[in-house]
């Protein structure tokens, strides 16, 4: 028998004010005078939403950064030779820079800032200051995208955006490749997965969301249209969609795997009653080229970690406290959980490049991943942080270092580090030799 879907489950909607009793008497005004207001308000108030064009060439050298003590970074890196950055929040790596916001003082429009591996600007383009919002894709022909949001929200005019766009750019030069594409309202994830999200500068209601091609930009899913769109990944949308859970190709739309098709974990053993299963939790990180699936019978709990292309399980079952899951753009992830048949704390990692199945190894109780950096597994427990190996889980270092927030294909990563005046800025570090990084820290 099949196991059962449990839909999933939907975010509050606040309600609507109580319409007005009987016997209260309520002022409408006319609809000629509404519009004129309608239109008084918009010409006064709502920035006008241009359609994003290329960013503008920049060539900035580089500046060096205050002095690192090498304690404070894993071995991986090379704390003696770090670059400034111009970033105000956290970047994200591409596979030869960085992409990340830059707020001007004193505010104004809010800037991305595109830079090479060794801190170099090289493009920069504007954007509402109200979407900060941006994540990284890569094309099923294997390019690297940014994409970026705009809307005509004023927040400091109390208006909420109307209209919200995304647009993709090349993150080595700036260049548009495909948008401005209509959205629901912000980014969420994971992958181009787009919603409304309540009582933000964008919106005041949680709304439907939409999924994108990474290739053309396309709406390929869309909430309005009935389903729930869970989970996007270069080409793949995963949606609970007709009482089933299911993946399905972004490009020709075609199935690639139903719930039907997954097979029920042994380890829910013979728990009677009926089996179901739902998408999730969902990875804390933006991306991930795998789902995790919940599956419920009787009084047991299973979690099972799948291939979104194809819905292989990748590695064994999982049991306890959920489990904590990230990813990144080149098709690694890892997963941190309870083994369902030795009781003991492990985690496993998969490379989609490698097309086998997914390493495990033991873990501390509490040791949870962080993020995937330039292709290293960045883990914590309790004050300390672990860097690992994504090749096979080798413990590499551990220390109470800065964990780097994001890293390029070649090693260089960007880390939060104490600046000029003591505040915390980005940086960019070179990664160590192969020798020195086996040392760990």
């Amino acid at each position: 028998m099949s196991p059962v879907v449990d839909g999933p489950r939907r975010p509050h909607r606040p309600s609507h004010a109580a319409p007005p009793r009987w016997g209260t008497t309520v002022r409408r005004p006319s609809a000629a005078a509404a519009l004129c207001l309608l239109l008084a308000l918009a010409a006064c108030g709502r920035p006008e939403l241009a359609d994003p064009a290329d960013a503008l060439p920049l060539d900035g050298d580089p500046a060096p950064a205050a002095a690192v003590e090498p304690d404070l970074l894993p071995g991986v890196l090379d704390a003696a030779a770090g670059r400034a950055t111009p970033y105000s929040s956290e970047p994200r790596g591409t596979d030869t820079g960085f992409v990340g916001p830059v707020t001007p003082e004193g505010g104004g429009e809010l800037h991305f800032v595109g830079t090479d591996a060794d801190g170099r600007t090289r493009w920069t383009t504007e954007r509402n200051p109200s979407c900060t919002g941006f994540t990284l894709t890569r094309t099923q022909g294997g390019d690297d995208l940014v994409v970026l949001l705009d809307s005509d929200a004023a927040p400091d005019r109390g208006l909420l955006a109307a209209r919200t766009t995304a647009a993709a750019l090349d993150p080595s030069t700036g260049r548009r490749v495909w948008g401005p594409t209509e959205v629901p309202g912000t980014w969420v994830g994971p992958g181009l997965v787009f919603a409304q999200v309540a009582h933000t500068v964008m919106s005041a209601d949680t709304g439907p969301a939409a999924a994108l091609s990474a290739d053309t930009g396309e709406v390929v899913a869309d909430e309005s249209r009935g389903g729930a769109v869970l989970h996007e990944y270069q080409g793949t949308v995963v949606l609970h969609r007709d009482g089933a859970l299911r993946a399905v190709d972004a490009g020709s739309g075609d199935e690639l795997w139903h719930h039907a098709d997954l097979p029920v974990p042994d380890t829910l053993g013979g728990e009677p009653g009926e089996t179901s299963l739902t998408y999730g939790p969902r990875p804390t990180s933006g991306s991930a080229p795998w789902a995790v699936i919940t599956w419920e019978r009787g009084e047991t709990t299973v979690f099972t970690v799948h291939d979104l292309r194809d819905g292989r399980a990748l590695a064994e079952p999982l049991a306890g406290a959920p489990p904590v899951s990230v990813g990144d753009e080149h098709g690694r992830a890892a997963v941190a959980g309870t083994s369902a048949r030795s009781g003991e704390p492990v985690i496993a990692g998969w490379d989609r490049a490698s097309g086998s199945r997914a390493w495990t190894v033991g873990a501390d109780p509490g040791e949870r991943p962080v993020g995937i950096v330039s292709g290293y597994l960045y883990t914590s427990l309790g004050g300390e942080n672990r860097v690992r190996s994504m090749a096979d889980g080798a413990l590499l270092g551990r220390g109470d270092w800065r964990i780097p927030v994001a890293g390029t294909a070649g090693g260089t990563a960007v880390a939060a580090v104490p600046g000029d005046g003591g505040a915390d800025s980005y940086t960019v570090f070179p990664p160590h030799g192969a020798d020195r990084e086996r040392g760990g820290a």
